[in-house]
């Protein structure tokens, strides 16, 4: 199978997604439906969001049993009081009044992406690899968001739906997630900055999701992202602000952006499982390596090593974190070995790229306003191209036989 030799940034993040089981809702809840019968697509994409079922009832009784699986959860797992039962009772209204309604009343989102998603969530909430009070967490804020107009409650279904199958463990997933995580913020800033000045505020904060949606599916196939139709998320706000958001994403979710969040995560985590004063040093003695190294491991995968996030003095009677740009410099270099980062390229060079704020790439972009699309060839990106299609690089050999030799039973 070949492929254009300029492939976007979505090579990337599929690939990415595949090393945490992850190929996006739509993907990956087809995989797990179970057959029903398929709405005709008619070759426009939001005609198929349009069309009506001949009989609803296969679709109704999947979505009631997917409201039922997360009530349970609910019901069995959420700490009893005001937020439980209000959850509860969305849930019963959310099933009332537009799933167990009048098959004329069943609208095409909720056969379609709504049924899809929620049998997702369901399905990942017996999921021990994610935390119980992340799955508590998901579900509780997706009751709050499903009693809103059908495309504001099918963006909540699909945000909970991201949530839950990111929650993989490993680099890859959190890499996946970090990404996702900046590109929301960032283009959050980009739709309040935009609408603020042609709309008024209540306005602006009605369309907001929508807005921010529409910039998503526009950039979606240089990051990976899915797709969803919504009639607010409009071609008319694409041509207006897509180039400033494709422009705006170049410039701040880079390498170093990314390898500077997770390394966030990993100072909070080790200070955490330790105590604060490992920021500033510690008595070597007093720290338990083993325990450490094992968190590190199950959180970030093997890819990130634990030595190179802990600093000694010359003897070694005192250890504390390494400078924050040491861990984000170890970061990238763990990108490099799972294949994020191409292998001809210098992790110092990446490094060392002056750092862009979303304050100043907005400055930065307002030329872009309103220009509409333009075809125009990939530049050269700080990635492994062929990341997401499975052909990253193979792992270090000195590193497969170090682990080999660790293996009980295996003599040097």
């Amino acid at each position: 199978m070949s492929f254009h030799i300029e492939l976007s940034n979505a090579s990337v993040w599929q690939q990415v997604s595949r090393q945490t089981g992850y190929t996006g809702p739509t993907a990956t809840t087809q995989a797990h439906t179970p057959q029903l019968p398929a709405i005709p697509p008619t070759g426009k994409a939001w005609a198929q969001f349009t069309a009506t079922p001949t009989n609803s009832k296969p679709y109704s009784e999947h979505l009631s049993q997917s409201i039922q699986g997360i009530r349970q959860f609910i019901q069995q797992h959420a700490a009893a009081g005001a937020q439980k039962n209000a959850a509860l009772n969305s849930l019963r209204d959310f099933e009332a009044t537009k799933v167990n309604c009048r098959p004329t009343s069943l609208t095409p989102l909720m056969v379609n992406e709504n049924r899809r998603n929620l049998h997702l969530i369901s399905s990942h909430l017996g999921n021990e690899t994610i935390s119980l009070p992340k799955r508590i967490g998901a579900v509780l804020s997706l009751a709050e968001g499903l009693n809103v107009c059908i495309e504001g409650t099918t963006l909540n279904i699909l945000s909970c739906a991201s949530d839950l199958v990111e929650q993989q463990q490993g680099l890859a997933g959190l890499v996946i997630q970090t990404k996702n995580d900046l590109i929301d913020q960032h283009l959050l800033q980009l739709v309040r900055q935009q609408d603020s000045r042609h709309l008024g505020t209540k306005q602006a904060k009605d369309l907001e999701i929508h807005h921010v949606q529409a910039l998503k599916n526009h950039v979606a196939t240089d990051w990976g992202l899915s797709v969803t139709e919504d009639r607010y998320a409009t071609r008319e706000y694409q041509d207006q602000a897509g180039e400033m958001a494709k422009a705006l994403l170049e410039k701040t979710v880079t390498p170093a952006a990314l390898a500077a969040a997770v390394a966030d995560k990993i100072a909070s985590h080790l200070t955490s499982f330790t105590t604060h004063c490992l920021s500033t040093g510690m008595p070597t003695e007093q720290l338990k390596t083993e325990p450490l190294r094992q968190m590190i491991q199950a959180e970030f995968g093997h890819a990130i090593e634990l030595e190179q996030c802990l600093q000694f003095n010359d003897d070694y009677s005192e250890v504390k974190l390494r400078p924050h740009s040491e861990l984000t410099q170890h970061v990238m270099q763990a990108f490099q070995h799972i294949g994020l980062i191409a292998s001809n390229l210098t992790i110092a060079h990446l490094a060392n790229q002056p750092p862009c704020t979303v304050e100043q790439a907005l400055e930065q972009i307002q030329h872009l306003q309103g220009r509409v699309t333009e075809f125009q060839a990939n530049q050269q990106l700080p990635w492994n191209l062929g990341f997401w299609y499975g052909s990253n690089q193979s792992p270090d050999k000195k590193r497969q036989q170090e682990e080999e030799r660790r293996k009980p039973g295996v003599h040097q």
